[in-house]
């Protein structure tokens, strides 16, 4: 489904200059997918990028034998490059894992002369830079971590995305990914997942107020757990607003 843009789907999770942009920007428009929704498959053809301005969207890779990996997880005012025209092909899979509300932004637009694409392409290179630094915390832990150290890196990199933009309360905030996607994200099998979330709530580092939530309790000791230092670690995966001129 296609709307013309509507700043206030996007009040409270995009800085003031990315909204003037998008809202002075004739040609965007939104679209809405709902959870389950594949948006691109990898390998496919593509040469834009996705602005997501409500929801959550999955980046994974597949093996030809099924098995899944989620290599980063798209939350609200995240952008992505989905493919050039220089490299045309989508390198991932990208599934709704809500309902989602987007912009896609073609070369036009990126590549334009006017002040909005200027600060498209600001923005689109700080992106790269906060999702391979996303990325190489994941992939460390991938690789030499356990279960818990893995578990609570990726609940608190959610936490310190989603309280960016004005989408947690207190510790608190939405956590619609289901325990087989979570487990995609960490490397995980869904039984391995549970009893690391339960032990977690167990010893009263979490909560669940309810199904479609969590709430981190002691982030001291997550931050432990993760190996993170939480001041360093917003420098090194938040983009700083606002944009240069």
């Amino acid at each position: 489904m296609v709307n013309r843009f509507a700043p206030a789907i996007v009040s409270q999770h995009l800085p003031e200059a990315l909204r003037a942009m998008l809202v002075g920007e004739g040609a965007f428009r939104t679209r809405r997918a709902p959870r389950g929704t594949v948006l691109v498959r990898e390998n496919d053809t593509a040469d834009h990028s996705i602005l997501l301005l409500d929801g959550w969207i999955s980046l994974s890779k597949t093996l030809p034998s099924g098995d899944v990996q989620i290599i980063d997880l798209m939350l609200p005012g995240d952008f992505a490059l989905v493919g050039t025209r220089m490299v045309p092909v989508a390198a991932t899979t990208m599934e709704a894992l809500s309902d989602t509300v987007y912009v896609l932004i073609g070369p036009e637009q990126a590549n334009g002369p006017s002040a909005a694409s200027a600060t498209l392409r600001h923005v689109l290179a700080a992106c790269i830079l906060t999702t391979q630094s996303r990325t190489s915390e994941m992939l460390l832990r991938l690789g030499r971590g356990t279960a818990a150290n893995r578990i609570a890196y990726a609940l608190l990199e959610i936490f310190v995305r989603l309280q960016a933009v004005g989408l947690t309360t207190g510790t608190a905030f939405e956590f619609p990914i289901t325990q087989q996607k979570f487990g995609e994200f960490t490397g995980m099998t869904n039984v391995h997942v549970c009893r690391t979330l339960r032990r977690f709530e167990t010893e009263g580092m979490i909560r669940h107020p309810d199904h479609k939530s969590i709430e981190l309790i002691d982030l001291p000791a997550l931050c432990a757990l993760a190996d993170i230092n939480l001041p360093l670690f917003r420098q090194e995966i938040l983009m700083r607003w606002p944009v240069p001129a």
